[in-house]
């Protein structure tokens, strides 16, 4: 009975939290705090720090803490000489208040995505979401698709809003939506 009892535990714990695809989640946070580093105003000169939230639903707690471990060991701590620094909320706790350089956003609804673009604020940090198939009106910037090789999406009429200023060769590698 006790062995049941942990394993419907088990069952019902996987049910509240969201599945990743765990190739597609390191491409990723291998790939995005590189490109958010082309814009070309993003971070001051000087050696200040690449601030980076990930953004997760209750119940991905383990998934958004295990991006910080992923992104600090990836990286060395540091990206194009800059420091990194990962802090992790949930989406009922964004707010402008904290500027950041780099939002990502673990799977979520649409509200949910609404929210992370408006704690952008004035920040104009750079926004990218897990799922790629959701980009488009909720005002998020960037995300990666995998097809034969990582194909780097970006939502144009974000690019224009916010006036990124990303190199034309990330422009033409990119399929803009």
């Amino acid at each position: 009975m006790k062995y049941i009892t942990s394993l419907l535990l088990f069952f019902n714990t996987l049910g509240w939290s969201a599945t990743y695809d765990p190739f597609l989640l390191d491409t990723h946070l291998s790939l995005l705090p590189k490109i958010a580093m082309l814009e070309k105003g993003l971070v001051s000169h000087g050696k200040s720090p690449l601030k980076i939230l990930i953004a997760y639903e209750r119940g991905d707690e383990d998934t958004a803490e295990s991006c910080t471990k992923i992104l600090m060991t990836k990286f060395n701590g540091k990206v194009n000489g800059h420091p990194i620094t990962v802090t992790t909320l949930p989406f009922d706790k964004l707010d402008a208040s904290n500027a950041y350089h780099l939002i990502y956003a673990l799977k979520a609804s649409l509200s949910q995505l609404k929210k992370v673009h408006n704690a952008v604020g004035s920040s104009g940090a750079i926004t990218a979401l897990y799922d790629a198939d959701k980009l488009g009106d909720d005002g998020l910037l960037l995300s990666i698709q995998m097809e034969r090789a990582p194909v780097i999406l970006i939502n144009s009429k974000a690019l224009r809003e916010n006036r990124y200023s990303f190199p034309d060769s990330l422009l033409e590698m990119a399929r803009l939506i």
